[in-house]
């Protein structure tokens, strides 16, 4: 039976803990099902894109400094086959999400914001962008794809960017065309930009080159990753807020606030440095993790006007190089104007968080990685204000039942905490979250469905294809 494959492969081994093996099989078993009904295809291929979890290092990715996220097994599994001719067509296994078509073309219009398709388009339009597939080549083939997701939506586990990705390898694939994972992850970094959000790369690069048992210290400019042994005494759990984050234009403004702010931090200090006779300064990155930002910014909030006079710049150049959306419109000032000395803070203390997590990491010091962790959060929710009251007060359970380390993660304005947690206090320390958080504070019967725990996973795979 055609089906037989998935449940004898010693891959799944290699991606899932023990314990999940065999719901796996029959989650892959039920998908190629339905893929083969729907199509009628049985030579099918299949992929997988993970979802990732931030243990440390927020916000910090598009400013050029580094993160130490994992993949997980929470995952989009996907059954495919090419098409003959340039058409994406991708159906969802859950019949209410509705099925995508469009045509592959030089630009490809997009679906409006908020649209899952729009994940699939970016990383094509990505891949038409770079040459890795030729625009307007007859020769160019489509596919035909099923996908199953187990990563929670709007949740900060980067659902989204797990679609950019798991597309863009089955597009590839599909081509018979390689790209290097180091530079998939930059290419689909940009792509996903197709969306409207100002990202960095963390999430593509934890996708794509995740490893089973492993957390990855990611840096940037240039893009690379060194891999760390995550101890297997210790779990991760991750708490949902029950606070959704969709990628809503008013969610999307907050986002792309804090990164307006943050290369507009970066440029005023890149002046202040040329002026001293030091090299300018695109990125915060390129700072260093003890660079004292007030001695260059206020902590009050700067109006455009003020800006454009340090910077020496028009109101035009301000707006073009800083404030435009991807619709063309442009980000208005804030009312209490843009706070550049809050958000530099954040994201050059976060930096220094980052590289003392990963040698803690190294050294298996839990105790000291979560007290980082710890203070990675106090800066979210008060320097860069990406918070709210639900991931705070899940933050501050935590903290109460003796979690070693917890904090928010990914974008913020919702989602989800993370926990770092023993093997053998894991039931005791769930069963402490749900009634201090999810029945005190939220009123709940239970948590169910709100928590679970993951593992670091391998990054995103064709697991059974052709070539």
């Amino acid at each position: 039976m055609h089906t037989q494959w998935i449940e004898q492969n010693e891959i799944l081994d290699r991606i899932y803990h023990p314990e999940d093996i065999k719901a796996q099989g029959i989650r892959y078993n039920a998908l190629i099902e339905k893929f083969t009904q729907w199509t009628g295809n049985r030579d099918y291929l299949i992929a997988r894109a993970p979802g990732r979890v931030n243990i440390i290092g927020e916000h910090t990715d598009y400013n050029h400094c580094p993160v130490l996220p994992c993949a997980v097994d929470r995952d989009i599994i996907a059954v495919f086959a090419p098409a003959e001719d340039g058409k994406i067509t991708v159906a969802d296994f859950v019949d209410k999400y509705g099925v995508r078509e469009f045509e592959l073309e030089p630009e490809i219009p997009s679906y409006p914001a908020g649209d899952w398709g729009n994940y699939i388009k970016a990383a094509l339009q990505g891949l038409l962008n770079d040459k890795a597939l030729s625009p307007g080549s007859e020769s160019v083939k489509g596919f035909t794809m099923m996908i199953h997701s187990t990563i929670p939506a709007a949740a900060g586990m980067s659902s989204s960017s797990a679609m950019v990705v798991l597309s863009a390898i089955a597009a590839l694939h599909v081509n018979h065309t390689k790209v290097p994972p180091l530079e998939l992850a930059e290419l689909m970094a940009r792509a996903e930009r197709y969306t409207g959000t100002q990202g960095g790369g963390m999430d593509q690069a934890a996708i794509l080159l995740g490893e089973k048992d492993k957390a990855l210290k990611i840096d940037f400019a240039p893009l690379k990753c060194e891999l760390t042994p995550f101890p297997g005494d210790y779990q991760i759990l991750i708490a949902h807020s029950t606070v959704q984050a969709p990628k809503t234009r008013e969610v999307m403004d907050k986002y792309n606030r804090r990164s307006i702010e943050c290369r507009l931090a970066a440029a005023l200090i890149g002046a202040h440095e040329k002026d001293r006779g030091r090299p300018s300064v695109s990125y915060m990155g390129e700072l260093t993790p003890d660079y004292e930002a007030a001695d260059v910014i206020r902590p009050e909030g700067y109006s455009k006007a003020e800006i454009r006079e340090i910077l020496g710049i028009s109101k035009e150049e301000l707006d073009r190089s800083y404030c435009l959306r991807k619709d063309g419109s442009v980000f208005p000032e804030p009312e209490e104007g843009f706070l550049l000395y809050k958000r530099a803070l954040h994201v050059i203390s976060e930096w220094k968080r980052v590289e003392e997590s990963a040698l803690r990491l190294k050294e298996g010091n839990i105790q000291e990685l979560g007290r980082l962790m710890y203070a990675s959060h106090t800066s979210c929710r008060d320097n860069h204000e990406i918070s709210c009251r639900e991931l705070d007060e899940l933050v501050d359970c935590a903290r109460q039942h003796k979690s070693p380390g917890a904090r928010l993660t990914g974008a913020g304005f919702g989602g989800c905490t993370v926990h770092i947690c023993r093997n053998d206090k894991l039931d005791g320390y769930r069963k402490d979250l749900e009634n201090c958080f999810y029945r005190k504070v939220l009123g709940q019967d239970s948590a169910e469905g709100h928590m679970f725990t993951v593992y670091p996973s391998e990054g995103a795979r064709i697991l059974k294809g052709k070539g």
